[in-house]
Protein backbone atom coordinates (compact mmCIF):
# COMPACT_ATOMS: atom_id res chain seq x y z
CA UNK A 1 0.00 0.00 0.00
CA UNK A 2 1.84 3.31 -0.78
CA UNK A 3 1.05 6.18 0.75
CA UNK A 4 1.41 8.20 -2.61
CA UNK A 5 -1.54 6.42 -4.04
CA UNK A 6 -3.67 6.49 -0.81
CA UNK A 7 -3.51 10.01 0.69
CA UNK A 8 -4.41 10.37 4.61
CA UNK A 9 -8.18 12.05 4.45
CA UNK A 10 -9.74 12.87 7.57
CA UNK A 11 -12.64 10.32 8.35
CA UNK A 12 -16.10 10.38 10.49
CA UNK A 13 -16.61 8.31 13.30
CA UNK A 14 -19.59 6.89 11.56
CA UNK A 15 -17.28 5.81 8.17
CA UNK A 16 -14.49 4.22 10.65
CA UNK A 17 -17.93 2.42 12.66
CA UNK A 18 -18.63 1.03 9.10
CA UNK A 19 -15.32 -0.13 8.73
CA UNK A 20 -14.92 -1.95 11.78
CA UNK A 21 -18.26 -3.73 10.83
CA UNK A 22 -16.99 -4.93 7.30
CA UNK A 23 -13.76 -6.05 8.75
CA UNK A 24 -14.30 -7.20 12.00
CA UNK A 25 -13.66 -10.86 11.21
CA UNK A 26 -10.76 -10.74 9.70
CA UNK A 27 -9.89 -7.78 12.22
CA UNK A 28 -10.05 -9.84 15.00
CA UNK A 29 -8.46 -12.67 13.95
CA UNK A 30 -5.55 -10.52 12.88
CA UNK A 31 -5.49 -9.02 16.33
CA UNK A 32 -5.53 -12.83 18.02
CA UNK A 33 -2.45 -13.34 16.08
CA UNK A 34 -0.75 -10.23 16.43
CA UNK A 35 -0.78 -10.98 20.68
CA UNK A 36 0.24 -14.74 20.03
CA UNK A 37 3.55 -12.92 18.15
CA UNK A 38 4.15 -10.82 21.35
CA UNK A 39 6.47 -13.37 22.88
CA UNK A 40 7.18 -10.83 26.32
CA UNK A 41 3.52 -10.92 26.83
CA UNK A 42 2.61 -13.29 30.00
CA UNK A 43 -0.53 -15.52 29.32
CA UNK A 44 -2.50 -13.62 31.65
CA UNK A 45 -1.53 -10.10 29.64
CA UNK A 46 -2.51 -12.29 26.33
CA UNK A 47 -6.09 -13.18 27.71
CA UNK A 48 -6.86 -10.09 29.13
CA UNK A 49 -5.57 -7.84 26.14
CA UNK A 50 -7.49 -10.61 23.39
CA UNK A 51 -10.79 -9.65 25.83
CA UNK A 52 -10.22 -5.92 25.97
CA UNK A 53 -9.78 -5.81 22.19
CA UNK A 54 -12.51 -7.87 21.49
CA UNK A 55 -15.10 -5.97 24.21
CA UNK A 56 -13.73 -2.81 22.36
CA UNK A 57 -14.80 -4.11 18.72
CA UNK A 58 -18.00 -5.01 20.03
CA UNK A 59 -19.05 -1.68 21.74
CA UNK A 60 -17.94 0.10 18.31
CA UNK A 61 -19.77 -2.24 16.42
CA UNK A 62 -22.55 -2.90 17.85
CA UNK A 63 -26.22 -2.03 16.49
CA UNK A 64 -27.97 0.73 18.04
CA UNK A 65 -31.85 0.10 18.98
CA UNK A 66 -32.19 3.21 20.07
CA UNK A 67 -32.37 5.45 16.63
CA UNK A 68 -30.46 8.95 18.49
CA UNK A 69 -27.24 8.70 17.61
CA UNK A 70 -24.34 7.77 20.37
CA UNK A 71 -21.05 9.59 19.99
CA UNK A 72 -17.82 8.47 20.72
CA UNK A 73 -16.94 10.03 23.94
CA UNK A 74 -20.30 8.10 25.27
CA UNK A 75 -19.55 4.94 24.03
CA UNK A 76 -15.53 4.87 25.05
CA UNK A 77 -17.16 5.89 28.50
CA UNK A 78 -19.37 2.84 28.60
CA UNK A 79 -16.59 0.77 27.82
CA UNK A 80 -14.03 1.83 30.51
CA UNK A 81 -16.20 2.12 33.02
CA UNK A 82 -17.66 -1.16 32.44
CA UNK A 83 -13.82 -2.61 32.47
CA UNK A 84 -12.26 -0.29 35.01
CA UNK A 85 -11.21 -3.31 37.72
CA UNK A 86 -9.56 -4.71 34.54
CA UNK A 87 -8.27 -1.38 32.75
CA UNK A 88 -4.40 0.30 33.48
CA UNK A 89 -2.42 2.53 31.41
CA UNK A 90 -0.41 -0.86 30.67
CA UNK A 91 -3.40 -2.69 29.09
CA UNK A 92 -4.16 0.16 27.48
CA UNK A 93 -0.92 0.71 25.55
CA UNK A 94 -0.72 -2.91 24.85
CA UNK A 95 -4.00 -2.77 23.71
CA UNK A 96 -3.46 0.43 21.13
CA UNK A 97 0.16 -1.50 20.20
CA UNK A 98 -1.55 -4.90 19.22
CA UNK A 99 -4.61 -2.86 17.50
CA UNK A 100 -2.27 -0.41 15.55
CA UNK A 101 -0.09 -4.15 14.50
CA UNK A 102 -3.47 -5.74 13.42
CA UNK A 103 -4.70 -2.99 11.30
CA UNK A 104 -1.80 -2.39 9.42
CA UNK A 105 -1.85 -6.67 8.70
CA UNK A 106 -5.56 -6.05 7.78
CA UNK A 107 -4.76 -2.70 5.03
CA UNK A 108 -1.26 -3.62 3.63
CA UNK A 109 -2.73 -4.97 0.68
CA UNK A 110 -5.32 -3.37 0.71
CA UNK A 111 -6.80 -1.37 -2.15
CA UNK A 112 -9.42 1.13 -0.40
CA UNK A 113 -8.28 4.68 -0.91
CA UNK A 114 -9.06 5.15 2.82
CA UNK A 115 -7.41 2.97 4.52
CA UNK A 116 -4.50 5.27 5.56
CA UNK A 117 -7.29 7.24 7.17
CA UNK A 118 -8.87 4.24 9.00
CA UNK A 119 -5.07 3.74 10.50
CA UNK A 120 -5.07 7.30 11.66
CA UNK A 121 -7.97 7.50 13.09
CA UNK A 122 -6.81 4.98 15.86
CA UNK A 123 -4.38 6.94 17.72
CA UNK A 124 -7.10 9.68 17.95
CA UNK A 125 -9.18 6.78 19.74
CA UNK A 126 -6.60 6.30 22.01
CA UNK A 127 -5.75 9.40 23.05
CA UNK A 128 -9.31 9.85 24.06
CA UNK A 129 -9.28 6.29 25.96
CA UNK A 130 -6.27 7.48 27.59
CA UNK A 131 -7.82 11.33 28.83
CA UNK A 132 -11.22 9.87 29.79
CA UNK A 133 -9.37 6.97 32.03
CA UNK A 134 -7.40 9.16 33.80
CA UNK A 135 -9.91 11.88 34.21
CA UNK A 136 -12.79 8.65 35.45
CA UNK A 137 -9.82 7.36 37.08
CA UNK A 138 -8.94 11.43 39.15
CA UNK A 139 -12.65 11.65 39.63
CA UNK A 140 -14.01 12.22 43.14
CA UNK A 141 -16.62 14.28 44.16
CA UNK A 142 -15.96 17.18 45.51
CA UNK A 143 -16.38 18.34 49.18
CA UNK A 144 -15.33 21.91 51.08
CA UNK A 145 -13.99 20.48 53.18
CA UNK A 146 -10.90 22.14 55.02
CA UNK A 147 -11.95 21.01 58.57
CA UNK A 148 -10.38 17.71 58.20
CA UNK A 149 -6.67 16.76 60.57
CA UNK A 150 -4.62 16.34 57.94
CA UNK A 151 -5.75 19.35 55.17
CA UNK A 152 -5.72 21.95 58.53
CA UNK A 153 -2.13 20.72 59.36
CA UNK A 154 -0.82 21.19 55.76
CA UNK A 155 -2.52 24.97 55.54
CA UNK A 156 -1.19 26.13 58.67
CA UNK A 157 2.27 24.80 57.64
CA UNK A 158 2.09 26.70 54.34
CA UNK A 159 0.53 30.01 56.24
CA UNK A 160 3.53 29.98 58.76
CA UNK A 161 5.69 31.08 55.98
CA UNK A 162 4.04 34.30 55.73
CA UNK A 163 3.75 37.69 58.32
CA UNK A 164 0.52 36.74 59.52
CA UNK A 165 -0.35 36.77 62.91
CA UNK A 166 -4.05 35.40 63.33
CA UNK A 167 -6.04 32.92 60.46
CA UNK A 168 -9.77 32.27 60.84
CA UNK A 169 -11.23 29.59 58.92
CA UNK A 170 -15.16 29.98 58.32
CA UNK A 171 -17.16 27.09 57.07
CA UNK A 172 -20.52 28.47 56.13
CA UNK A 173 -22.69 25.37 56.96
CA UNK A 174 -25.63 27.82 58.21
CA UNK A 175 -25.54 31.49 57.22
CA UNK A 176 -27.08 32.55 60.89
CA UNK A 177 -24.46 30.04 62.77
CA UNK A 178 -21.46 29.74 60.73
CA UNK A 179 -18.25 27.23 62.52
CA UNK A 180 -15.79 29.29 62.55
CA UNK A 181 -11.52 28.35 64.03
CA UNK A 182 -9.06 30.33 64.48
CA UNK A 183 -5.12 29.99 65.50
CA UNK A 184 -2.90 32.51 66.61
CA UNK A 185 0.86 33.68 67.30
CA UNK A 186 2.42 37.28 68.72
CA UNK A 187 4.21 39.36 66.51
CA UNK A 188 7.48 38.04 67.77
CA UNK A 189 6.29 35.02 66.88
CA UNK A 190 5.24 35.74 63.65
CA UNK A 191 8.71 37.18 62.80
CA UNK A 192 10.40 34.36 63.72
CA UNK A 193 7.92 31.78 61.88
CA UNK A 194 6.88 30.01 64.83
CA UNK A 195 3.53 27.68 64.53
CA UNK A 196 0.24 28.89 64.80
CA UNK A 197 -1.40 27.76 68.11
CA UNK A 198 -5.35 27.30 67.99
CA UNK A 199 -8.17 29.64 69.42
CA UNK A 200 -9.76 27.52 72.36
CA UNK A 201 -12.65 29.89 72.68
CA UNK A 202 -13.29 32.27 69.07
CA UNK A 203 -14.98 35.37 70.17
CA UNK A 204 -17.41 36.00 67.20
CA UNK A 205 -17.07 39.86 67.98
CA UNK A 206 -13.63 40.13 68.06
CA UNK A 207 -13.55 38.21 64.90
CA UNK A 208 -15.81 40.79 63.18
CA UNK A 209 -13.30 43.48 64.22
CA UNK A 210 -10.40 41.55 62.93
CA UNK A 211 -12.21 40.14 59.92
CA UNK A 212 -12.23 43.83 58.47
CA UNK A 213 -7.86 44.48 58.54
CA UNK A 214 -8.04 40.70 57.24
CA UNK A 215 -7.01 39.40 53.68
CA UNK A 216 -10.41 37.25 53.15
CA UNK A 217 -10.36 34.64 50.11
CA UNK A 218 -12.95 32.55 49.70
CA UNK A 219 -12.81 28.65 48.46
CA UNK A 220 -16.16 27.07 47.60
CA UNK A 221 -17.99 27.46 51.06
CA UNK A 222 -15.23 28.18 52.98
CA UNK A 223 -13.58 31.58 53.80
CA UNK A 224 -9.99 31.93 55.26
CA UNK A 225 -9.35 35.73 56.83
CA UNK A 226 -5.08 36.34 57.54
CA UNK A 227 -4.87 39.03 60.01
CA UNK A 228 -3.25 41.49 59.39
CA UNK A 229 -3.98 42.37 55.61
CA UNK A 230 -1.41 45.53 55.95
CA UNK A 231 2.11 42.81 56.30
CA UNK A 232 1.16 41.43 53.39
CA UNK A 233 2.83 42.91 49.60
CA UNK A 234 0.72 42.30 45.92
CA UNK A 235 3.10 39.33 45.04
CA UNK A 236 2.69 37.63 48.66
CA UNK A 237 -1.39 37.18 48.14
CA UNK A 238 -1.15 36.23 44.89
CA UNK A 239 1.49 33.22 45.73
CA UNK A 240 -1.38 32.66 48.83
CA UNK A 241 -4.48 32.84 46.15
CA UNK A 242 -2.65 30.13 43.79
CA UNK A 243 -1.61 27.97 46.51
CA UNK A 244 -4.94 27.98 47.87
CA UNK A 245 -6.67 27.25 44.26
CA UNK A 246 -4.70 23.98 44.36
CA UNK A 247 -4.94 23.30 48.30
CA UNK A 248 -8.83 23.41 47.50
CA UNK A 249 -8.51 20.36 45.42
CA UNK A 250 -6.46 18.65 47.98
CA UNK A 251 -8.32 19.51 50.42
CA UNK A 252 -11.91 18.23 48.53
CA UNK A 253 -10.27 15.01 47.70
CA UNK A 254 -8.59 14.10 50.78
CA UNK A 255 -11.81 14.70 52.37
CA UNK A 256 -13.88 12.36 50.46
CA UNK A 257 -10.80 9.84 50.54
CA UNK A 258 -11.27 9.83 54.70
CA UNK A 259 -15.64 10.07 54.75
CA UNK A 260 -15.24 6.80 51.53
CA UNK A 261 -12.30 4.79 53.74
CA UNK A 262 -13.95 5.50 57.17
CA UNK A 263 -17.09 4.43 55.34
CA UNK A 264 -15.32 0.91 53.75
CA UNK A 265 -13.75 0.35 57.54
CA UNK A 266 -16.86 0.37 58.90
CA UNK A 267 -18.73 -2.11 56.39
CA UNK A 268 -15.65 -4.23 56.54
CA UNK A 269 -16.11 -4.54 60.32
CA UNK A 270 -19.71 -5.00 60.17
CA UNK A 271 -19.18 -8.01 57.65
CA UNK A 272 -16.16 -9.38 59.94
CA UNK A 273 -19.08 -9.82 62.52
CA UNK A 274 -21.05 -11.62 60.42
CA UNK A 275 -18.52 -14.18 59.65
CA UNK A 276 -17.43 -14.51 63.11
CA UNK A 277 -20.92 -15.07 64.01
CA UNK A 278 -21.77 -17.69 61.46
CA UNK A 279 -20.89 -21.15 61.14
CA UNK A 280 -21.27 -24.05 58.78
CA UNK A 281 -22.03 -24.02 55.68
CA UNK A 282 -26.15 -23.60 56.20
CA UNK A 283 -25.04 -20.05 57.34
CA UNK A 284 -23.93 -19.34 54.13
CA UNK A 285 -27.35 -18.50 53.03
CA UNK A 286 -26.97 -16.09 55.55
CA UNK A 287 -24.09 -14.39 54.69
CA UNK A 288 -24.86 -14.00 51.12
CA UNK A 289 -28.46 -12.07 52.58
CA UNK A 290 -25.75 -9.95 54.88
CA UNK A 291 -24.14 -8.78 51.34
CA UNK A 292 -27.45 -7.44 49.76
CA UNK A 293 -27.62 -5.73 53.33
CA UNK A 294 -24.24 -4.04 53.55
CA UNK A 295 -23.50 -3.27 50.17
CA UNK A 296 -27.05 -2.10 49.44
CA UNK A 297 -28.10 -4.01 46.51
CA UNK A 298 -31.05 -5.70 46.29
CA UNK A 299 -29.82 -8.87 45.18
CA UNK A 300 -26.94 -11.05 45.36
CA UNK A 301 -26.41 -14.53 44.04
CA UNK A 302 -24.00 -16.58 44.63
CA UNK A 303 -22.53 -19.54 41.79
CA UNK A 304 -19.99 -22.35 43.07
CA UNK A 305 -16.53 -22.75 40.05
CA UNK A 306 -16.03 -26.46 39.11
CA UNK A 307 -12.76 -25.65 38.09
CA UNK A 308 -11.67 -29.22 36.31
CA UNK A 309 -14.75 -29.22 34.21
CA UNK A 310 -14.78 -25.35 33.35
CA UNK A 311 -18.39 -24.92 34.75
CA UNK A 312 -20.54 -23.07 37.17
CA UNK A 313 -24.07 -23.85 38.43
CA UNK A 314 -25.90 -21.43 40.32
CA UNK A 315 -26.55 -22.23 44.05
CA UNK A 316 -28.05 -19.35 46.86
CA UNK A 317 -30.05 -16.76 45.95
CA UNK A 318 -33.34 -15.42 45.38
CA UNK A 319 -35.69 -17.11 43.61
CA UNK A 320 -34.08 -20.42 44.19
CA UNK A 321 -35.25 -22.25 41.00
CA UNK A 322 -33.99 -19.68 38.89
CA UNK A 323 -30.86 -19.72 40.30
CA UNK A 324 -30.24 -23.30 40.34
CA UNK A 325 -31.49 -23.02 36.38
CA UNK A 326 -28.67 -20.76 35.47
CA UNK A 327 -25.31 -23.49 35.06
CA UNK A 328 -22.83 -24.08 32.32
CA UNK A 329 -20.12 -23.74 30.68
CA UNK A 330 -17.45 -20.96 31.30
CA UNK A 331 -16.56 -20.56 27.35
CA UNK A 332 -13.12 -18.57 26.64
CA UNK A 333 -12.92 -14.46 25.57
CA UNK A 334 -15.97 -13.62 27.49
CA UNK A 335 -16.60 -11.34 30.77
CA UNK A 336 -16.55 -14.18 33.37
CA UNK A 337 -13.44 -16.27 32.10
CA UNK A 338 -11.25 -13.01 31.76
CA UNK A 339 -12.64 -12.21 35.51
CA UNK A 340 -10.88 -15.64 36.70
CA UNK A 341 -8.03 -14.62 35.35
CA UNK A 342 -7.73 -11.02 36.90
CA UNK A 343 -9.83 -12.15 40.10
CA UNK A 344 -11.39 -8.62 40.13
CA UNK A 345 -14.95 -7.76 40.24
CA UNK A 346 -16.15 -6.53 37.13
CA UNK A 347 -18.80 -3.79 36.32
CA UNK A 348 -21.23 -4.55 33.45
CA UNK A 349 -23.22 -1.33 32.86
CA UNK A 350 -25.12 -3.12 30.01
CA UNK A 351 -25.13 -7.22 30.44
CA UNK A 352 -26.44 -7.58 26.79
CA UNK A 353 -23.30 -8.12 24.49
CA UNK A 354 -21.89 -10.27 28.00
CA UNK A 355 -24.55 -12.14 29.62
CA UNK A 356 -26.97 -14.16 27.52
CA UNK A 357 -29.99 -13.27 26.64
CA UNK A 358 -32.04 -15.96 28.49
CA UNK A 359 -30.25 -14.80 32.06
CA UNK A 360 -30.83 -11.51 30.93
CA UNK A 361 -34.47 -12.07 30.64
CA UNK A 362 -34.72 -14.75 33.69
CA UNK A 363 -33.55 -12.34 36.16
CA UNK A 364 -34.03 -9.02 34.73
CA UNK A 365 -31.31 -7.50 34.34
CA UNK A 366 -29.81 -4.25 33.77
CA UNK A 367 -26.75 -3.12 35.15
CA UNK A 368 -24.37 -6.21 37.00
CA UNK A 369 -21.47 -6.42 38.81
CA UNK A 370 -19.57 -10.04 38.65
CA UNK A 371 -17.47 -10.40 41.73
CA UNK A 372 -14.84 -13.84 42.27
CA UNK A 373 -15.12 -15.28 45.58
CA UNK A 374 -11.06 -16.48 45.54
CA UNK A 375 -8.39 -17.79 48.38
CA UNK A 376 -5.13 -16.97 47.34
CA UNK A 377 -5.33 -18.07 43.54
CA UNK A 378 -8.25 -20.71 43.55
CA UNK A 379 -11.42 -19.02 42.35
CA UNK A 380 -14.20 -20.73 44.56
CA UNK A 381 -17.36 -19.21 42.85
CA UNK A 382 -18.61 -15.67 42.47
CA UNK A 383 -21.29 -13.76 43.53
CA UNK A 384 -23.39 -11.12 41.41
CA UNK A 385 -25.30 -7.96 42.73
CA UNK A 386 -27.91 -6.14 41.02
CA UNK A 387 -30.87 -3.70 41.58
CA UNK A 388 -33.26 -6.21 40.00
CA UNK A 389 -34.34 -4.56 36.68
CA UNK A 390 -32.81 -0.94 37.78
CA UNK A 391 -29.63 0.71 36.03
CA UNK A 392 -27.24 1.44 38.35
CA UNK A 393 -23.59 3.23 38.07
CA UNK A 394 -20.90 1.61 40.01
CA UNK A 395 -17.30 3.55 41.43
CA UNK A 396 -13.41 1.85 41.29
CA UNK A 397 -14.52 2.47 45.18
CA UNK A 398 -17.12 0.37 45.27
CA UNK A 399 -15.60 -2.43 43.19
CA UNK A 400 -12.51 -2.53 45.80
CA UNK A 401 -15.07 -2.52 49.11
CA UNK A 402 -16.91 -5.56 47.14
CA UNK A 403 -13.72 -7.42 46.06
CA UNK A 404 -12.45 -7.04 50.30
CA UNK A 405 -15.78 -8.54 51.25
CA UNK A 406 -15.65 -11.15 48.44
CA UNK A 407 -11.85 -12.43 49.73
CA UNK A 408 -13.28 -12.51 53.31
CA UNK A 409 -15.98 -15.05 52.06
CA UNK A 410 -13.43 -17.13 50.11
CA UNK A 411 -11.37 -17.40 53.46
CA UNK A 412 -14.43 -18.16 55.38
CA UNK A 413 -15.38 -21.21 53.31
CA UNK A 414 -11.35 -22.53 53.13
CA UNK A 415 -11.38 -22.02 56.74
CA UNK A 416 -14.77 -24.07 57.36
CA UNK A 417 -13.66 -26.76 54.83
CA UNK A 418 -10.76 -27.14 56.87
CA UNK A 419 -12.50 -27.13 60.17
CA UNK A 420 -14.02 -30.04 59.16
CA UNK A 421 -12.28 -32.19 57.86
CA UNK A 422 -10.20 -32.90 60.49
CA UNK A 423 -13.04 -34.33 62.78
CA UNK A 424 -13.22 -36.83 60.48
CA UNK A 425 -10.46 -39.81 61.03
CA UNK A 426 -10.62 -40.57 57.13
CA UNK A 427 -7.64 -39.06 55.02
CA UNK A 428 -8.25 -39.22 51.14
CA UNK A 429 -5.78 -38.46 48.57
CA UNK A 430 -6.09 -35.59 46.17
CA UNK A 431 -7.03 -38.24 43.64
CA UNK A 432 -9.90 -39.44 45.74
CA UNK A 433 -11.03 -36.34 46.99
CA UNK A 434 -11.18 -35.00 43.38
CA UNK A 435 -13.24 -38.25 41.83
CA UNK A 436 -15.46 -37.91 44.97
CA UNK A 437 -16.55 -34.05 44.12
CA UNK A 438 -17.14 -35.17 40.67
CA UNK A 439 -19.31 -38.15 41.89
CA UNK A 440 -21.60 -35.67 43.69
CA UNK A 441 -21.71 -33.38 40.37
CA UNK A 442 -23.23 -36.40 39.08
CA UNK A 443 -20.64 -37.52 36.31
CA UNK A 444 -19.75 -40.87 35.12
CA UNK A 445 -16.65 -42.38 35.15
CA UNK A 446 -16.16 -41.59 31.38
CA UNK A 447 -16.34 -38.43 31.86
CA UNK A 448 -13.90 -38.65 35.02
CA UNK A 449 -11.24 -39.59 33.89
CA UNK A 450 -11.16 -37.24 30.40
CA UNK A 451 -11.52 -34.03 33.54
CA UNK A 452 -8.91 -36.09 35.59
CA UNK A 453 -6.49 -37.65 32.99
CA UNK A 454 -7.31 -41.31 33.71
CA UNK A 455 -8.37 -44.98 32.07
CA UNK A 456 -12.31 -45.67 32.94
CA UNK A 457 -10.56 -48.35 34.88
CA UNK A 458 -8.54 -46.21 37.15
CA UNK A 459 -11.93 -44.81 38.12
CA UNK A 460 -13.30 -47.35 39.02
CA UNK A 461 -10.24 -48.11 41.16
CA UNK A 462 -10.74 -44.96 42.76
CA UNK A 463 -14.25 -45.17 43.34
CA UNK A 464 -13.87 -48.41 45.22
CA UNK A 465 -11.42 -47.53 47.87
CA UNK A 466 -13.75 -44.76 48.30
CA UNK A 467 -16.18 -47.09 49.25
CA UNK A 468 -13.63 -49.18 51.44
CA UNK A 469 -12.78 -45.72 53.06
CA UNK A 470 -16.72 -44.31 53.87
CA UNK A 471 -17.62 -47.78 54.33
CA UNK A 472 -20.40 -47.36 51.44
CA UNK A 473 -22.28 -50.10 49.51
CA UNK A 474 -22.98 -48.01 46.36
CA UNK A 475 -21.99 -44.57 44.73
CA UNK A 476 -24.69 -43.01 46.30
CA UNK A 477 -23.86 -43.67 49.88
CA UNK A 478 -20.15 -42.23 48.93
CA UNK A 479 -21.33 -38.99 48.17
CA UNK A 480 -24.27 -39.52 51.35
CA UNK A 481 -20.98 -40.14 53.22
CA UNK A 482 -19.05 -37.81 51.83
CA UNK A 483 -21.88 -34.88 52.98
CA UNK A 484 -22.52 -36.40 56.73
CA UNK A 485 -18.57 -36.32 57.20
CA UNK A 486 -18.10 -33.46 55.96
CA UNK A 487 -15.69 -33.54 53.20
CA UNK A 488 -18.37 -32.42 51.26
CA UNK A 489 -20.47 -29.22 51.19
Amino acid sequence: MRPDLFPYNDISFEEFKIFLKKNKTQLQMSINVQIRLELNLSKEEQSIIEFLASSFLQILTEPNENKAQIDLDTLLKTWIQTYSMILNHHFLYLLHLILEKSFANLLKNSADVKAYSYMFYLPIIATKISNLFSNWKNAIKTSDDFHSHSSQSLLLSYLELFPIQQLFLVQHHNITSPVILGWVRTEQETIRRIPFYPLLDTDNAQFNELSEHSLALNVGETSIYLYPKTTLDKEQEETIRNYLLRFNVFASNNAQYEKTLLNKLKILDEFNKVLISYSGSNDFIKIIKECERLLNYKRCVFYAYIPWSNEFKGVIGEELSKVQKTQGYVYPNQLFHTMLITRKPIFIKNPVHTVKDETIQLFNLSSLIVAPICHYKEVLGWVTLDQVGKEFDCTQEDLQLIEEVCNRIGLFLKNFDHNVSPSNNIELTDREFSVLTLLADGYDNKKMGEFLHLSEHTIRDYISSLMLKLKAKNRTQVVSSGFRLGLLT
